[in-house]
């Protein structure tokens, strides 16, 4: 423990040179609830060179518990105030020194053991981003996977989630998320890449299983709201107004009719579309 900040850093393996190292890094605040899985996730897929970086917010929930049960297979774990998801998230990148940087935060999880195996065996390495499809869980009765959309379709809002994503380090690096964009900084730092042009590669392969109503879920009118402000950055087309007040309706009707239905009937809807 440095100055309140608890710190643990694992001595780091010599890495192979036919794979590429990928940083896994996870990002939790008081989430005692749903961590383990996370961590187990990790720690159990079969490819060898993952990095694993866990970047806590100063939890009180007994977070840091499970964050000890297995800091001997953690490479690095950290925790200490932060300020906001993004924030915490651009402390990992600092952190990570693999050549690949997938964020699985608390909750999360990569739908199979195999998952990185697979994304990595036969993916375009030359590609500057490479992503998938993902399951969404609703409840423990009900999820649906979503496949990612093409590339080109960005404009209308996320065709992949984060979870699903790998981007090189050197990229994240350099970058990093936007901190005053509290919910969709992912969005515009991945809009900002496309439009200059970096490689985009889908996979085809599911990648992750999350949980529903997390941070953007909860937000929906003001994420919608926000992909149409970081949309129209770039371009002024009528199109995109003409698209973005259309679901913007659509959102808010949506959002009334979750609310008030039965979630059996929610989740019957969900499945068919």
């Amino acid at each position: 423990m440095e100055d309140g900040i608890y710190i643990h850093q694992k001595t780091r393996k010599i890495s192979e040179p036919k794979e590429p190292q990928i940083s896994v890094i996870t990002v939790v605040y008081n989430g005692k609830k749903h961590l383990e899985q996370t961590i187990l996730s990790v720690l159990n897929q079969r490819y060898n060179k993952i990095e694993y970086i866990i970047i806590d917010g100063n939890s009180t929930d007994g977070t840091l518990d499970i964050i000890k049960k297995y800091e001997d297979q953690i490479d690095y774990w950290l925790s200490e105030p932060d300020n906001g998801i993004y924030d915490a998230m651009n402390k990992g990148i600092d952190l990570a020194k693999g050549e690949w940087i997938n964020f699985m935060n608390a909750g999360d999880k990569f739908y199979e053991s195999n998952t990185i195996e697979k994304v990595f065996k036969e993916c375009d390495l030359h590609a500057d981003f490479i992503y998938g499809h993902h399951q969404i869980n609703y409840d423990q009765n009900f999820s649906k996977i979503q496949k990612a959309l093409p590339i080109q379709n960005l404009w209308k809002g996320m065709v992949f989630c984060h979870q699903s994503l790998f981007v090189k380090a050197s990229l994240m690096k350099r970058y990093k998320f936007n901190r005053k964009n509290t919910m969709n900084a992912d969005y515009e730092f991945i809009y900002s890449a496309y439009i200059n042009n970096f490689r985009f590669y889908n996979t085809g392969i599911v990648v992750s299983s999350i949980l529903a109503g997390g941070l953007s879920d909860s937000g929906c009118l003001r994420r919608v709201k926000d992909h149409w402000s970081i949309a129209r950055t770039y371009s002024k087309s009528i199109k995109i107004d003409i698209y973005y007040m259309l679901l913007l309706t659509d959102t808010f009707l949506k959002k009334i009719l979750k609310d008030i239905l039965p979630k059996k009937f929610v989740n019957s809807m969900r499945s068919k579309f």
